[in-house]
């Protein structure tokens, strides 16, 4: 049940705008979070929305550093490694889940 959760966590955030770009730009190294959204472009706060929901569907690590030249805190964003398993059966399964259907116990 926990994976199905997570599956969909997942799914939930690889659908909204911009995640896929955000993504493809810290496969290239870790950036922090205004270095996303100024070499992509994308507004900050839309980055730092989207890279909280990726780091909750643990599709992002989040480190908490401190710049060295001008002693702010920074948060660096990387990424990890993930593998999506969608079968016929786990869609059921999320199906009957978001439908509050008994679900089996294997």
């Amino acid at each position: 049940m926990r994976d199905m959760k997570k599956t969909q966590a997942q799914l939930k955030v690889l659908s909204k705008r911009h995640t896929w770009e955000i993504l493809n730009h810290i496969l290239k190294g870790s950036k922090y979070i205004t270095q996303i959204a100024e070499e992509t472009k994308i507004p900050y706060t839309t980055v730092q929305h989207r890279v909280t929901e990726l780091r909750q569907a643990d599709l992002v690590v989040i480190r908490n550093e401190v710049d060295l030249t001008s002693g702010k805190a920074i948060k660096i964003v990387g990424p990890t490694h993930f593998r999506l398993v969608l079968t016929p059966e786990g869609i059921i399964e999320m199906m009957q889940a978001e439908r509050g259907l008994t679900l089996r116990v294997r």
